[in-house]
């Protein structure tokens, strides 16, 4: 309760309201744990949702409280006093997210959505500057997955099964809005010598974050079961915030499994910079301006705060520009971009006016949510932006050697 943490807060740093900040959070979810308020409150649940989950606090507070834990335990409480909008569209994109065959059926319709140009029909109407609209995914990596497309040409090692052996995890959410992040990562694992499996189960992070404690139990335990007879040597994941939920999964299971799976855990960052090393590839140069994005999820995953510019660094004449404020949230907070709009909205405006002001061609995040609230939010504008992963770019510029 010393307070460290309220500068670090993006909520708390554009409302200064107590109520906003981690420790008047805190203080709200002990008193509705002490009955001493009704968890019916809609303000109580308000100043809960607006957390972004960020964790700033988390990694700066001197006493090392388990904010995550906290926060799980107040949004258990008041998940079910939302409105029943909020309900609905929580449980559509849950739905989506952690069914693989609806989510295929959701990205041919998605598909078909551009194919029709409905989407250049809509940027000709008054409505299309509503946030629904903006927000219907375009395919978001570029280049598109046929750049990555094997042929009988390819370089014999591509295809040698030997090294170290993967499980590379996509997230649910990647799998919906982007197929190029998946792809680019197998074209590069493969160069760099590794035997890899694909797997494409649900993390629960987003459940565990929504307060669903059980349903994000049962898809933890149902992601260890696919993993427990698996021969593997490292689990790789592709996204910051599935890699922090995975982290996580000791501490909320308390299993051998899900230690193990943590032990052997690294985001495809980390685990790719490592091999680069030790493969030394070489890369096309790509002279061009990059920007790039550190998601707030970054920081729980990897203890190389500079690894996407190493990694970016690797391609010859790229030139590196970061945000002027590197590390305040984006608002895109999970689903936070979807549940707290106007919030999300505030606080990336100023990134989207940076974004505009520079001569930028590639925005480099490694957060599927970030992308697709970034990509949202630059749909109104003239900025002719690329968004992708860093790994997508890395295997767009891969020479043979």
């Amino acid at each position: 309760m010393c307070g460290v943490c309220l500068p670090h807060c993006p909520t708390y740093s554009m409302a200064k309201n107590e109520a906003e900040s981690p420790r008047g959070r805190i203080s709200l979810i002990r008193a509705l744990h002490k009955e001493k308020i009704q968890s019916s409150s809609s303000t109580l649940v308000q100043h809960l949702d607006n957390c972004l989950a960020c964790m700033n606090c988390h990694t700066i507070c001197p006493a090392n409280v388990n904010y995550p834990k906290i926060l799980d335990a107040g949004r258990e409480i008041t998940r079910d006093r939302h409105t029943l909008r909020h309900k609905l569209i929580q449980s559509l994109l849950f739905s989506i997210l952690t069914a693989p065959r609806v989510r295929h059926v959701v990205k041919k319709m998605f598909g078909i959505y551009h194919w029709l140009g409905i989407d250049r029909l809509l940027t000709k109407l008054p409505v299309y500057g509503k946030r629904p609209f903006r927000l219907i995914p375009r395919p978001l990596d570029l280049p598109t997955p046929k750049y990555f497309t094997e042929s009988k040409n390819s370089p014999k090692y591509l295809h040698a099964n030997q090294g170290v052996r993967v499980i590379l995890s996509n997230s649910c959410a990647g799998d919906l809005f982007s197929d190029a992040v998946g792809i680019a990562a197998v074209r590069l694992l493969k160069a760099l010598h590794c035997e890899i499996r694909e797997k494409n189960h649900c993390c629960g992070a987003l459940h565990q974050h929504g307060g669903y404690s059980k349903a994000a139990t049962k898809l933890m335990r149902d992601f260890c079961r696919a993993h427990t007879n698996e021969r593997f040597d490292v689990l790789v994941s592709t996204a910051t915030g599935c890699a922090a939920q995975l982290n996580r999964y000791p501490e909320l299971l308390g299993d051998t499994t899900a230690s193990i799976l943590a032990e052997r855990h690294v985001n495809i960052n980390d685990f790719v910079l490592q091999q680069i090393k030790r493969h030394k590839p070489k890369f096309k140069p790509l002279p061009v301006r990059i920007f790039i994005h550190k998601p707030c999820t970054q920081k729980l995953v990897t203890d190389n705060p500079q690894v996407t510019e190493q990694l970016l660094s690797k391609i010859p004449g790229v030139q590196l520009s970061f945000f002027q404020s590197e590390t305040t949230c984006c608002g895109a907070g999970g689903t936070n971009f979807l549940m707290q709009a106007q919030l999300a909205e505030r606080l990336i405006r100023d990134k989207i006016s940076e974004l505009r002001r520079g001569d930028v061609e590639y925005l480099v995040t490694s957060n599927i949510g970030c992308a697709v609230h970034f990509q949202a939010q630059l749909r109104n504008t003239d900025a002719s932006v690329r968004i992708c992963h860093p790994i997508t770019l890395l295997a767009q510029q891969l020479l043979y050697c």
